[in-house]
């Protein structure tokens, strides 16, 4: 089976230009592709949340993590207790609605 060429952008000597060729792609990427098809899903308020905590927890160990190594202990391990407590404080009202 031979691959289908589209013939309207070929000019008689078979060679085609930047602009037909470009606008020919985008034709057949619209065709092929309508809006949407490849749109990440919405995501609600409450995923927006989970993923802010998960980023707020992720961060606090990392910092706890550093601070277990000797690097600044006494300043990251207060922000990783901040952090913490602001992750707390997100997911009680998460679950509270």
């Amino acid at each position: 089976m031979h691959p289908s060429i589209d013939h309207t952008i070929l000019s008689p000597s078979g060679r085609v230009s930047k602009r037909a060729r470009k606008a020919a792609l985008e034709r057949e990427a619209a065709r092929l592709f309508p809006p949407g098809t490849f749109a990440p899903p919405v995501k609600s308020a409450d995923d927006v949340m989970r993923d802010q905590i998960a980023a707020l927890r992720r961060s606090a160990m990392n910092l706890r993590d550093l601070a277990a190594r000797g690097m600044s202990p006494r300043k990251f391990l207060r922000e990783a207790a901040k952090l913490e407590a602001e992750s707390d404080m997100l997911e009680g009202t998460l679950n509270g609605r």
